[in-house]
């Protein structure tokens, strides 16, 4: 069976193996500055981890819709999902600690149209299809809250020891080896 009949078959498009492909392509490009920054200097270490959390910055039924998309966006399957990596923990910290007031206030607005929409209590079917297309009004919400899922999920510990197979030292390094014996080469194994 091609991807393509695959896709199909589940409705949504792609599986999840395929969307994370995407999003790590994606990345690169096409980050806002505050999640950049947020993702250099936010202190994770301190946030923790699970469904159960108090939210610093958000109030608690901001923190619920955040959980709620979060988890919608990278579910758990053989892989942690957002939830398991802290992931809304790290939108509350980038929201209260990295976004200007502006930015705050675009945040604010785009969880009080969800909330609007009845997103916390809709059918799962619902809250998805609010994600994928979502209003003219909070598309830009919408994008920048994958955005900052899809960074708070990469750059976990969690994800980055188990899943993107980190190597610190990516090869050794011989500094006293003869060019005669390697050739005119900037780094080399022997």
């Amino acid at each position: 069976m091609s991807t393509f009949q695959k896709d199909q078959k589940n409705g949504y498009g792609i599986d999840r193996r395929e969307a994370i492909k995407r999003a790590a392509l994606i990345l690169g490009a096409a980050l806002s500055s505050t999640t950049i920054t947020g993702s250099l200097y936010a202190d994770r270490a301190k946030l923790g981890t699970g469904p159960d959390w108090t939210p610093k910055y958000l109030d608690s039924s901001q923190a619920k819709t955040v959980s709620l998309a979060a988890e919608l966006i990278l579910p758990k399957s053989d892989t942690p999902g957002a939830i398991d990596v802290g992931v809304p923990q790290f939108i509350d910290l980038i929201y209260g600690e990295y976004m200007s007031d502006e930015e705050r206030e675009r945040f604010e607005l785009g969880l009080a149209g969800l909330k609007q929409a009845g997103f916390d209590s809709a059918e799962q079917s619902k809250q998805i299809a609010a994600l994928k297309a979502p209003s003219r009004t909070l598309r830009s919400f919408i994008r920048q809250l994958r955005e900052l899922t899809i960074t708070g999920f990469f750059t976990s510990e969690e994800v980055a020891k188990t899943m993107l197979r980190y190597d610190p030292v990516p090869g050794k390094y011989n500094g006293c080896v003869s060019v005669d014996e390697v050739g005119n080469v900037l780094m080399s194994e022997h």
